[in-house]
């Protein structure tokens, strides 16, 4: 394998994967949010790494799944978070902002709103200043949530995706490109799960790291961190096909 690009995104919750991940010279980094990283896979700008599960599903002729590792929750995220001035039931016809930096979860919001409450918004945009509500996910849904005093209902997404399926809700999986050798793959495939075993014992020296800049109690962090499953087990993969079939059923791919 000549040079290749490993997409990396930059969240809180991507850390147990990427502190410290040591792998081969020939890959090299690339940062890019959730959204990004979906178009650079798209554009063969990256060729593994922690893809949206959204993107994952659109790009299955080039990429496949590395190991059964990803990001999921069961329950409240905390980081997919859409804060409204109504209740959900009372947003019809309303206009709803939606982060740029999402894929999954926009798509995940649509599927809530729609299909579990009948509630069909007047439009869904990444303008803010007129909206009645605002989608954040990742570090920008927890940094919010400390200041926000614009937006009295916050609707934890993973959580209301829970109350509906009785399922984790999957937010990004590792993928790399079919193309790349067997060996690769499993080389890059061991540097993760290695990476992800050291750092799963260390949450709380990444939550000392990370209290600065997010302006949260250490303790916070970890218990932010610890409600996340990276490996993935039957339920994750349940939770994988369901929402494809209802992306595919409701058009939304």
């Amino acid at each position: 394998m000549t040079s290749a690009s490993l997409a990396r995104v930059p969240y809180l919750n991507s850390v147990p994967f990427f502190r410290g991940l040591s792998v081969d010279e020939r890959w090299t980094f690339t940062d890019g949010v959730p959204r990004a990283v979906g178009a650079m896979a798209a554009s063969g700008e990256i060729v593994a790494g922690l893809l949206p599960l959204a993107d994952y599903f659109r790009l299955q002729d080039h990429f496949e799944r590395l190991g059964h590792f990803g990001i999921a929750v069961r329950g409240r995220a905390r980081s997919a978070v859409l804060f409204a001035r109504k209740p959900l039931r009372q947003l019809d016809g309303t206009a709803i902002a939606v982060s740029e930096e999402s894929s999954t979860t926009a798509r995940l919001l649509r599927l809530l709103l729609e299909q579990r409450y009948h509630v069909t918004p007047a439009s869904y945009a990444a303008q803010r200043s007129d909206a009645d509500a605002l989608l954040l996910i990742g570090d920008e849904a927890l940094r919010f949530q400390q200041t926000n005093t614009e937006y009295p209902y916050e609707v934890d997404v993973a959580f209301e995706w829970w109350l509906w399926q009785h399922l984790p809700c999957v937010f990004a999986v590792w993928a790399i490109r079919k193309d790349v050798s067997a060996e690769e793959k499993k080389s890059l495939e061991r540097s993760v799960a290695k990476s992800l075993a050291v750092n799963l014992a260390q949450l709380e020296a990444i939550a000392q790291d990370a209290t600065t800049p997010f302006g949260l109690p250490a303790q916070d962090i970890v218990t932010y961190l610890s409600a996340f499953t990276y490996r993935f087990g039957s339920s994750e993969e349940e939770a994988i096909a369901r929402f494809q079939a209802l992306l595919h059923e409701h058009h939304l791919l």
